[in-house]
């Protein structure tokens, strides 16, 4: 128990904890997070800063180194000179330039070397002597310059061990098509000095506008670093910006900048870990204050818990030493243990009063049923009707019984018919109100609803019982999608007589068979005053009888519908009906009997099976409407009677012609004819010639002429028999009409015929 117990306040004592901790963690975290980003804010601005300084004085330097280059260039000397050959008279000339050359190097910035080039001379001047381009190491190098395509620009040697950066320009100035090169040579060494006097946290790198790195302030970006550097940068292709890349495991805060004066890139690499190392600091003091408020919010919370869950503890306490413990499925927590306990109270309260409403219920339904089959004594009655919570002061009642007209439209099947009586049962309970009827019951085939009221005329009692009718089948035709009948008995006044009206709604809604189906039968419309004798249409049926012996299926459909509608043209009672159906079928069924044994010579031909023959009877006692008779008759019994009929005639037909055929085979070579095959045969030749035309599809004549004729072919090819015995033997008199008639037949003469088979024998 102690175990369960802790269940539900241990949950209650981790939400408490959380309710009070996670704000104070949330805050925490994004004090930090705020507090390192404004840190990396500064550091950035700050490095921004320190980068444009460094660019704005590296750009001064090389500016100034650019401005004296140009003035030393455009001045008389050395225009002059780039017209002259080199030549010892001219050594005065290259004196001149070697010193003036030397007098404009007073730059901040060291200058490893300066050299002019005549390119049409042939010959140059440096900071060391005056030479001419045969005694050239670089000379290939050098005179590549003259293919830039600016007349001024910054250029990287790469090929040099140790890296150089150099001003090219072209003299004379804003030409393209030069006389001569000025280039002056600075070292990587003294870009580097300039970097590492900027630099306070980080890298600072210098590249050309190829991503070629010129100088870098210290070394703290290795190869692999800078060459992802160099990719990211050619990635974004920015004039200025920053970005974040991982370089050499640790995220890197990149700023760089482009210069607009050469195109070189000026960048400041600072690894994150060195800017939040102060934030750090911050970090902690962060984390001890959130461990403070979680350790306070914790006893608070042990505190609070313990107060608000000390009812729920008493309650479960009481409930275990009431009913003991529950079973294992509901002992996840306390609040588990108390609902099953409540659950199970109720399910048993449900329980209870559910039996009760269930016994009540059946009780009324079975006093419904003892007054309908008039079980139930009239002393009695009234205390029965107050105990079951029905009205005692009807002055009339009458029954109301539905039945179902036919499944076979519907989407039900037989098995649902007694669910269906049931569900419209529920539906008349819902219709009809309470005081003006007992119980629906289902009572067999049939609902049964026993309505009644008081002072009221025979013209009120039928308005309100057709009214309420007509409700229940538009209902239940809106609802179930069935049709239905319904049959009301005549009023009575004693509630005793309860059976009596019973058996009237269900007399009523026998006469269904008359008027069809979604009928409101009232027994006293439908019950004929004064009984006729016979409703059986004796000539009507001996017409049908003829016409189905013909196997003629479109007048007996006529006159099968005139023999129904004769039936139930007049008015009887509903037993002459089913004695006239029963008498009809007796009279078909003998036709298709007589008729089988009559041909065929064997008995029982189209007799019926017993269990057969019972279903067949049983089917149409049950039948309820006029068409369902017609249909049942004309498919089940006129139809299989008619094909069993015209398969007897076809067979008795091809007998008959079989036997002619053989009669011919037989006496083809004397003289026979039609005349005698039927005295043969014991038949009529007019009714043996149709017949056999019908069976062979051509004439007894034709038909022995042929047979003739295969057999005088068969002659001239097998036998050596001259032509003249073949026609005697054949029964002509004539051997020239036997040639005439071979000729017509076979465009040939009979000798003309044995000639040519002869020759495809051979």
């Amino acid at each position: 128990m102690n175990i369960r117990a802790s269940k539900y306040f241990t949950r209650l004592l981790i939400y408490s904890l959380l309710i009070g901790s996670i704000p104070a963690i949330i805050v925490g975290i994004i004090s930090y997070d705020k507090a390192s980003s404004i840190v990396q804010d500064k550091v950035n601005q700050s490095s921004m800063a320190t980068l444009q300084q460094t660019q704005l004085r590296m750009e001064q330097v090389l500016k100034t180194i650019d401005h004296s280059v140009t003035q030393y260039i455009s001045s008389p000397l050395v225009m002059n000179a780039m017209s002259l050959p080199y030549s010892a008279s001219h050594y005065q000339v290259y004196t001149e330039m070697y010193q003036n050359m030397v007098r404009s190097q007073t730059f901040e910035l060291t200058i490893n070397n300066m050299t002019v080039l005549n390119l049409k001379g042939q010959w140059g001047v440096d900071n060391n002597n005056i030479f001419t381009f045969n005694e050239l190491k670089n000379r290939d190098q050098l005179l590549q310059y003259e293919k830039l395509p600016s007349f001024s620009l910054w250029v990287t040697d790469e090929n040099k061990s140790s890296p150089s950066i150099s001003l090219v320009k072209k003299i004379p100035l804003n030409s393209l098509k030069a006389d001569g090169l000025a280039i002056v040579t600075i070292a990587e060494s003294q870009l580097a000095g300039l970097l590492a006097a900027d630099n306070r946290i980080g890298s600072i790198l210098v590249m050309d506008k190829d991503y070629r790195l010129l100088s870098r302030s210290d070394q703290k970006v290795r190869e692999s670093g800078l060459e992802k550097l160099i990719a990211e940068m050619q990635k974004r292709n920015e004039n200025e910006g920053q970005f974040n890349v991982e370089l050499d495991g640790d995220i890197t805060s990149v700023i760089l900048r482009k210069s607009s004066y050469n195109g070189w890139m000026y960048v400041s690499a600072i690894s994150i870990k060195d800017i939040t190392q102060d934030s750090r600091t911050i970090g902690w003091a962060t984390l001890i204050v959130c461990l403070f408020t979680v350790l306070v919010t914790g006893g608070l919370a042990l505190l609070g818990s313990r107060t608000f869950y000390r009812p729920v503890g008493k309650l479960v306490a009481t409930m275990t030493d009431r009913f003991g413990d529950p079973p294992e499925e509901a002992r996840a927590d306390e609040f588990a243990m108390i609902g099953y306990r409540l659950q199970s109270m109720l399910q048993n309260e449900s329980r209870l009063s559910a039996q009760l409403t269930g016994q009540v219920r059946d009780l009324r339904q079975f006093f419904v049923m003892k007054l309908i089959r008039g079980e139930e004594r009239e002393s009695q009655l009234a205390v029965r009707l107050r105990e079951y919570g029905y009205s005692a002061d009807w002055e009339w009642h009458a029954v109301l019984a539905i039945q179902i007209d036919s499944l076979e439209r519907s989407p039900y099947n037989e098995n649902d018919r007694d669910l269906l009586l049931f569900a419209i049962a529920n539906i008349v309970g819902e219709l009809i109100p309470s005081e003006e009827r007992l119980d629906p019951v289902v009572v067999e085939q049939s609902q049964m609803t026993i309505v009644g009221g008081a002072g009221a005329t025979d013209l009120a009692y039928k308005n309100r019982l057709f009214a309420l009718a007509e409700l229940i089948q538009q209902t239940v035709l809106q609802y179930l999608k069935l049709h239905i009948s319904i049959g009301i008995s005549l009023p009575h006044k004693r509630l005793i007589d309860i059976a009596l009206s019973a058996e009237q709604a269900l007399e009523a809604l026998r006469y269904r068979i008359r008027f069809g189906p979604e009928s409101v039968l009232f027994i006293d419309d439908v019950q004929p005053e004064d009984l006729v004798s016979s409703v059986f249409p004796h000539r009507a049926a001996k017409e049908l009888y003829d016409a189905v012996k013909l196997a003629d299926r479109t007048r007996s459909d006529e006159l099968l519908e005139r023999c129904i509608g004769l039936i139930f043209q007049e008015q009887a009672d509903w037993r002459q009906y089913r004695m006239s159906l029963v008498r009809l079928y007796t009279m078909l069924i003998e036709l298709g009997q007589s008729e089988t044994n009559a041909d065929t010579k064997k008995e029982g031909e189209m007799e019926f099976p017993p269990d057969q023959e019972k279903q067949l009877f049983d089917r149409l006692l049950g039948l309820e409407s006029q068409e369902e008779i017609r249909q049942w008759f004309s498919d089940v019994v006129i139809a299989p009677i008619m094909g069993k009929l015209e398969q007897q005639r076809k067979s008795h037909t091809k007998k008959i012609s079989d036997q002619i055929t053989e009669l011919i085979h037989q006496h083809f070579d004397t003289e026979i004819t039609l005349e005698a095959c039927a005295k043969e045969l014991n038949y009529h030749p007019n009714h043996l010639g149709p017949l056999f035309s019908r069976e062979k599809g051509i004439s007894f004549s034709e038909y022995l002429q042929n047979y003739r004729l295969q057999m005088a072919k068969m002659w001239l090819v097998e036998t050596d028999m001259r032509i003249g015995d073949i026609a005697e033997k054949l029964t002509y008199t004539n051997p020239q009409n036997f040639i005439r008639f071979f000729r017509k037949m076979e465009n040939m003469t009979p000798g003309q015929y044995r000639e040519l088979n002869s020759r495809h024998k051979l």
